[in-house]
């Protein structure tokens, strides 16, 4: 929607398109604001913009209107059409700068208010934090993994699945599920494979707010997966299922490790030991690294870089926990690299998934964090450092 002339501007209709939002109908409420603004001849005085993520994926879909500032919760089309008459039903308004009250959700607060007055018996909780993807299908393999791992786990553990991004529930509303279930300790334990910005940052700001806003509940914090014994033993599996041998000679065969990508120097450093580990483990000739994305080599440069140490067969290998964008986007890389070096054979091993020593990886950052030996607790204190120096601007993924 073009706007030439600002002059005649009142208002300012911020609509969230981030995935989450996207995938609970933002695009009709975009078009149904935007009708209704043509319909009443309001063009001059309401602009629109679609925005990335506000934060509020719980509150799907979004909408913020300025400058009063009032954040609605559309479901639909009644709302979004009544948001361009500023005539929106209370339930509907998650929050109101003007006002400098949060209006949506009592129910819940409540729920927490009832908690503490409850006299009866506490559980301890683990609440698991996925990263979240923007294929549903990765999500639910992470709540199904978990599911798996139930049996495993002490039956007194409450035991909830959140996600950072992308997914609901999110971490505020997982620990906030947590309380309401009866929990008086809550043990967060990640699903990471690296220790980076969102184990560094974004998981112990949540932490810390929840510290804050219930200072009667303990909560500790486990450690990302990091280099690890069992994560060889997968990796290794996952070759031998595309027809890797390790005891044969392998020659000209290659083996090109591929991570997410990643800024932060300790990930990288992690990644890097845990491909040289593996390249001893492994009997090919041809052992290399790359990323999908943020740095490099890229994935191009890596299969690159083994055709021209001889490479006539490539295996791919994802280090990624479950599914999600980047594992389609790996499949289409594939076609295209073999459409490129055509005398080259290349395949695609497996992502991590369901296998049973990633659930023992897990089973044993949750007893850490329990009996008080997590690195994560460090990671805590670490981040309270980083905010007492640098400030730190709090957004709930």
């Amino acid at each position: 929607m073009t706007t030439w002339n600002l002059t005649p501007m009142q208002r300012h209709v911020l609509i969230c398109n981030g995935a989450t939002c996207m995938g609970a109908g933002a695009e009709e409420v975009t078009q149904q604001i935007r009708d209704e603004i043509r319909i009443n001849k309001l063009d001059d005085v309401i602009h629109t913009s679609r925005t990335r993520c506000n934060g509020r994926c719980k509150d799907k879909c979004v909408v913020i209107d300025y400058p009063k500032g009032t954040w609605y919760s559309v479901q639909q089309e009644k709302t979004a059409r009544a948001i361009v008459h500023e005539n929106v039903s209370y339930e509907n308004i998650i929050y109101s700068m003007e006002q400098g009250v949060r209006l949506r959700g009592d129910s819940r607060i409540k729920g927490i208010d009832k908690y503490r007055q409850r006299k009866g018996k506490k559980h301890p909780a683990v609440l698991f934090v996925g990263h979240g993807s923007r294929l549903e299908a990765g999500n639910e393999e992470v709540r199904q993994f978990i599911e798996q791992m139930r049996s495993k786990m002490d039956p007194s553990l409450l035991v909830e699945t959140c996600f950072l991004e992308f997914a609901s529930p999110n971490i505020d509303d997982g620990i906030q599920r947590c309380i309401e279930l009866g929990a008086d300790e809550i043990h967060v334990i990640p699903i990471i494979l690296l220790h980076a910005g969102h184990s560094k940052l974004h998981i112990p700001a949540e932490i810390e707010e929840a510290r804050h806003q219930f200072p009667e509940i303990r909560f500790t914090y486990g450690q990302t997966i990091g280099i690890h014994d069992e994560i060889f033993t997968i990796l290794k599996e996952r070759l031998q299922e595309v027809g890797f041998d390790a005891n044969a000679t392998n020659e000209h065969t290659a083996i090109l490790l591929i991570a997410r990508g990643s800024s932060d120097v300790d990930a990288k450093e992690s990644f890097y030991q845990i491909s040289s580990i593996l390249a001893e483990q492994v009997n090919v000739p041809i052992f290399e690294s790359a990323f999908m994305g943020v740095t490099t080599p890229t994935v191009g440069q890596g299969i690159a870089r083994c055709v021209e140490l001889g490479a006539k067969k490539i295996i791919m290998l994802p280090y990624f926990l479950f599914t999600g964008i980047l594992m389609e986007r790996m499949a289409r890389m594939a076609q295209e690299f073999s459409a490129s070096y055509a005398s080259v054979e290349i395949v695609i091993a497996d992502y991590f998934g369901y296998h049973p020593k990633l659930q023992n990886v897990l089973l044993e950052r949750l007893q850490q964090a329990m009996d008080g030996t997590s690195t994560g607790m460090q990671d805590l204190e670490n981040f309270r450092q980083y905010v007492k120096e640098y400030g730190y601007e709090h957004h709930h993924h």
